[in-house]
């Protein structure tokens, strides 16, 4: 599967997946990778921002664009799930993760992360995967498969740290959706830190971006 891949600047020890949201690509949140380059942090990490293949999305009158799975309605996204769609794209995110271990990076080594489309998927993988990885990032996205997801985590039982940011102006996917992805962790038992960002709309801050740097630095530090 295609991806933006931004190597690493030393010998590569670590790993951060992101998966980009609805109708956007890997290139989009490349700049990421840029900005921690820029600040000359994360030397030892590659980055990878795999593209979503392209299909169909009801919610958008059926136009065909860049999407981990196809959504029916955002205002009740527990009701209107394309499960089949959401496991198969964990299962293309699980595939990202597996050409890392190939490679030799130890899985506690590889985060994974998206925005929100990505985010979900992100959150899907984090709580089903049968490796513990460093962790997740889950960005303005929501919760999936709200009635299997416990039963799911429960069968792995892997537990690792969840850094969960919700912008309270989200008008698109709504801040109560990360609200409720905080509480799922919770009553999961999983480690997890929330962070709400006032006024932010469908999109990352700079305080956002720097808040996931603070996290990788903790989950991810330079051997």
């Amino acid at each position: 599967m295609s991806a933006v891949r931004i190597p690493a600047l030393k010998e590569q020890t670590a790993t951060f997946i992101f998966m980009h949201g609805l109708g956007d690509s890997g290139s989009g949140w490349k700049f990421l990778a840029d900005e921690y380059r820029r600040l000359k942090v994360l030397d030892h990490v590659a980055f990878i921002f795999p593209n979503a293949p392209t299909q169909k999305v009801t919610l958008n009158f059926g136009l065909q664009m860049p999407s981990w799975f196809d959504i029916i309605s955002l205002d009740k996204v527990e009701a209107h799930e394309d499960t089949q769609g959401m496991l198969e794209s964990a299962g293309r995110l699980r595939k990202f993760i597996d050409e890392e271990i190939a490679k030799g990076i130890k899985p506690e080594r590889i985060v994974i992360g998206g925005f929100s489309q990505g985010c979900t998927i992100s959150l899907l993988a984090g709580l089903t995967t049968e490796v513990k990885l460093g962790g997740v990032v889950g960005l303005s996205g929501f919760m999936p498969m709200r009635s299997q997801i416990a039963k799911l985590h429960e069968e792995k039982g892997i537990k690792m740290p969840f850094f969960v940011g919700h912008g309270t102006a989200d008008p698109v996917v709504k801040y109560e959706y990360g609200v409720f992805t905080k509480q799922v962790l919770e009553s999961l038992n999983v480690p997890y830190e929330f962070h709400e960002y006032k006024g932010l709309t469908h999109s990352a801050s700079p305080q956002e971006i720097n808040d996931v740097l603070q996290f990788l630095n903790r989950q991810l530090p330079e051997n």
